[in-house]
């Protein structure tokens, strides 16, 4: 396959909409966080039958109708066509319907499925894809997307990002003991853990920019996003890197031809986690940003997971147009190492870009940079407005290595694998892992959809290395980009068996953890070293072209030149699938 697009040029925010407790549209959102309301509170014991009382920020409503709802309202402000056949829907969430798990069919909840069904409702024509990368799930959306259009796979994309925190999702935040009894203090040194939030959030992102945007004549400020980029920290699955090394080389690269002078406000994730805030603070620190004003904004409306990124992004689009850098709600007196500029309270700007960056479970840092531009009805088609020319880059992607698993059997470049006699007493996957690696303890800490991977990924690379194509510097140079449409259904199920019975509560963090898919391509990093793009995309069904394009568009990131990819698949240990290459470009 060929790949052919332009690097750094933007795409244009055509419309939004943000629903949250604070308001039903983007500016009732705004004007709630700039009078400094929270929706942040405390709910008793028992409460969605959760025996200990929690502090968070929610709507209770059904995840479906919310991301629907949100979706909706943005398109219908955007003035495009969303019957054209050059539209995508990108959905971004952590859990999506998964406080129906037992109550439903399981391929119901699928959340490609209910993707499906929201673009399908929208009168999108295309198939949907959903961005499950945990808590950076929002921006790694609309970096996927600003791809996507800028080549030239779509014309417009819709992206919503939802997440409607219940039982599952809040006893498991309990389990690993990251929730405040408070509200939520970010970077401030009594900062004791994160509050839930629910949201849905939608940005309409086209290549062009609509008359509806402009009109009369009129210049007008115009929002642009692009230069975005995730990267891992390759040292924990649920533990930030403590010199920040994934978040630090998003930043860099997010960075590369901007003008530090020139931003308003690095938007911070901001979780009020001791960790999370620590390290953010390290990696704006040795990115050199740190003389630009830093907020969060999680104690206005708590951690909305999925949809945090979206919803962020647009009040600080908000903000900027309002002239505002919004204070840190919550934030007295600092608590993280680093000098960083942070305050309680709102400030006058005039400047009129920022960026806006996120770290998640499984290692995945992300970082976007966005900026208000002004523009006439006759620059609709101006270079100008899409962030200037670049040079046309043009390459091939190719398939090296490819492994087959699933419960029938192995195949390696086309070839059976045989397993070794003595271990064919063990199951399928833990028979390979005795036969090709034997010396890794934290496989057996591993869900089956990790260790699948794992395996999957430990015999491709073995291939690579026998063949003497290894490079020493691919732990920057490499991705891991998986495909799957049950996310990670097995360990749902086993979490929620500890969960289900009010006599029998006992959450476990170590079952909760897994239950976000993009952990395995966490494991596979930490495994080998892996500084680069981590992500995981769920579909409706196994659809090699827009996994293909998808694939194309990871290379995007100039400093990409080889992907660990493919279809990862694993409902239970009698269903599961494998299908894994390496692309090189």
């Amino acid at each position: 396959m060929r790949a052919k697009m332009k690097q750094n040029v933007m795409v244009s925010v055509l419309a939004d909409n943000v629903i949250s407790p604070l308001g039903e549209t983007s500016e009732e959102n705004y004007q709630a966080v700039k009078e400094g309301k929270s929706a942040i509170r405390a709910y008793a014991p028992m409460t969605a039958g959760i025996p200990n009382g929690f502090v968070a920020s929610l709507l209770s409503s059904d995840f479906e109708e919310l991301a629907f709802r949100s979706a909706q309202k943005a398109i219908d402000a955007s003035g495009i066509n969303i019957s054209s056949t050059r539209t995508v829907f990108i959905l971004s969430s952590t859990k999506g319907s998964i406080e129906k798990l037992g109550q439903t069919d399981d391929d119901k909840l699928y959340l490609g499925n209910i993707a499906q069904r929201i673009a399908t409702r929208l009168g999108i024509q295309l198939s949907p894809i959903v961005v499950c990368n945990a808590c950076i799930s929002g921006l790694a959306a609309m970096i996927l997307a600003s791809r996507l259009l800028v080549s030239k796979k779509y014309d417009y994309a819709v992206v919503c990002g939802a997440d409607c925190p219940g039982r599952f999702i809040i006893s498991g935040f309990q389990s690993l003991n990251a929730m405040s009894a408070f509200s939520c203090q970010p970077f401030d040194i009594e900062r004791q853990g994160l509050n839930l939030g629910e949201a849905a959030a939608t940005v309409v992102l086209g290549r062009e920019i609509t008359t509806k945007l402009v009109n009369n004549g009129c210049r007008r400020q115009v929002w642009q996003i692009g230069h975005g980029y995730i990267k891992n920290d390759a040292y924990h699955i649920s533990t930030p890197s403590k010199t920040a090394e994934g978040l630090y080389e998003a930043l860099l690269k997010t960075m590369n031809g901007i003008d530090k002078r020139n931003i308003a406000f690095i938007n911070a994730h901001g979780t009020a986690t001791l960790f999370n805030d620590q390290m953010e603070a390290i990696a704006i620190h040795r990115a050199e940003l740190q003389d630009i004003p830093v907020n969060a904004l999680k104690g206005y409306v708590g951690h909305t997971l999925g949809a945090a990124g979206i919803m962020e992004t647009i009040l600080c689009m908000k903000a900027i147009d309002d002239h505002t850098v919004l204070g840190t709600r919550g934030y007295e007196e600092v608590g993280v190492s680093g000098r960083i500029q942070l305050s309680s309270k709102h400030h006058s700007t005039i400047k009129t870009s920022f960026i806006k960056q996120l770290s998640g479970f499984g290692g995945c840092n992300a970082a976007l940079y966005a900026q208000s531009v002004g523009v006439k009805p006759q620059e609709f088609n101006d270079s100008k407005t899409n962030g200037g020319e670049s040079a046309n880059i043009s390459y091939s992607v190719k398939k090296k290595h490819q492994v087959h698993i699933t419960p029938q059997g192995i195949w390696l470049d086309g070839k059976v694998f045989a397993i070794d006699k003595e271990g064919k007493q063990s199951s399928l996957l833990t028979a390979l892992y005795k036969q090709i690696t034997g010396n890794y303890p934290k496989y057996y800490k591993m869900d089956g959809l990790c260790r699948l991977g794992f395996i999957a990924s430990e015999l491709l690379l073995k291939a690579e290395r026998d063949e003497g194509s290894f490079t020493e510097d691919t732990n920057k140079t490499r991705a891991i980009v998986f495909f799957n449409r049950s996310s990670s259904i097995a360990s749902d199920k086993k979490y929620l068996a500890s969960i289900v019975e009010k006599d029998n509560y006992f959450p476990s963090p170590s079952v909760f953890v897994y239950t976000l898919p993009n952990i395995v391509t966490g494991e596979i990093a930490i495994r080998n070293g892996y500084h680069g793009e981590t992500s995981f995309y769920i579909l409706p069904h196994k659809n090699e072209l827009l996994m293909q394009d998808i694939i194309e568009t990871t290379f995007m990131d100039e400093q990409t030149t080889s992907i660990l990819t493919g279809w990862l698949d694993y409902e239970d240990s009698e269903h599961f699938e494998a299908d894994l290459y390496i692309a090189y470009k």
